[in-house]
């Protein structure tokens, strides 16, 4: 090709290039030819709705993702025992085949049964190579059966997914169908529901729990009381995505925590109220024990307590409320103006 060819296909060198060519860089940066079919980056999507994610497995893991209390799978529990069950059987008859070889090499030769340096040393195809042989074969095979035993303790200590969790993805999944009808089919439908609506499989186990206390209040508040605020705020709300209606879990423990403090500080006082305007030492010891049982079924619906400790704010609550009575009638009492 002549020079003036060349000069015809030169491209002006930029700065950065002549720069590079000074520094006997091989590999200039090229000038982008206005001609590139080079397309410039598109601006990034913005966040995914559920209405925008494919249909089907992809949609179901949006929502899983987006709402980790919907991490609910199946345990397989009776396919993991059938594992551990086969192979336990299977390390047992290990351990007749190794028993026999230890008999028999105990007859043959004594000393491989006090010495181990004699089976690492006995001579391939002996009766010592094979009794170590089979040693390592059991010790792989214990090796994955303990391992499978440890991994099954943590599989049962998973909690059970809460029930209004279970039944919001229910829906979601019956409800979220080009035709209406449900996409999962048996058996990849590990959620199906049965004709009384109960699970078909009890080995559900959830992933991830709700960041909320879990006394039997804040349970109800959650599967009952914020179901229907989600459904009414979802029916008047303007802005919707899918029909997911979300509620941060900080702001139902902030309100539940702010109201069981509130009755909590004000039972004790209102029980000392009562015994002020009740005379008779009989009604106040009968209120007393009344009180002191509406006093511990709140400990136990409204926090998390245990047994002995809702046992020991009983006796202390009653202990306040019997020095109150003595107090009262030890002292002058001034009957209340009518």
């Amino acid at each position: 090709m002549g020079e003036g060819s060349a000069a015809d296909t030169a491209v002006e060198l930029t700065d950065v290039q002549a720069k590079d060519i000074e520094r006997g860089d091989p590999n200039p940066i090229s000038p982008v030819s206005p001609s590139s079919t080079f397309a410039p980056p598109q601006r990034l999507p913005r966040r995914e709705t559920h209405d925008s994610v494919c249909h089907g497995y992809p949609r179901l893991a949006h929502w899983v993702g987006r709402e980790p209390s919907f991490a609910i799978f199946r345990r397989f529990a009776t396919l993991n025992a059938k594992n551990i069950l086969y192979l336990q059987a299977e390390i047992a008859y290990l351990e007749l085949e190794l028993d026999e070889l230890e008999r028999l090499n105990s007859d043959d030769c004594g000393s491989l049964q006090t010495h181990l340096q004699g089976l690492l040393s006995a001579p391939e195809g002996s009766s010592g190579h094979k009794q170590m042989q089979k040693m390592l074969e059991i010790r792989g095979k214990l090796k994955e059966y303990n391992h499978m035993l440890l991994e099954h303790t943590k599989l049962y200590r998973l909690p059970e997914p809460n029930p209004s969790d279970f039944a919001e993805l229910r829906t979601h999944l019956d409800n979220h169908s080009p035709d209406g009808s449900a996409w999962l089919k048996v058996p990849e439908d590990v959620w199906e529901l049965d004709e009384d609506s109960s699970t078909i499989h009890h080995d559900l186990v959830a992933l991830s729990q709700r960041n909320v206390s879990t006394d039997h209040f804040t349970s109800w508040v959650i599967d009952w009381l914020v179901v229907h605020y989600a459904k009414l705020r979802y029916r008047f709300s303007r802005k919707k995505d899918g029909d997911f209606t979300e509620i941060d879990d900080r702001k139902i423990n902030r309100a539940v925590g702010t109201f069981t403090t509130i009755f909590g500080s004000l039972l004790p006082t209102a029980s000392v109220f009562a015994l002020y305007y009740i005379h008779d030492t009989i009604w106040r010891l009968t209120f007393i024990m009344l009180f002191s049982c509406f006093f511990s079924t709140c400990l136990a619906v409204f926090t998390d307590a245990r047994r002995i400790e809702i046992f020991a704010g009983a006796v202390a609550l009653a202990s306040v409320q019997v020095v109150f009575i003595s107090t009262t009638e030890g002292g002058s009492y001034v009957e209340p103006k009518s």
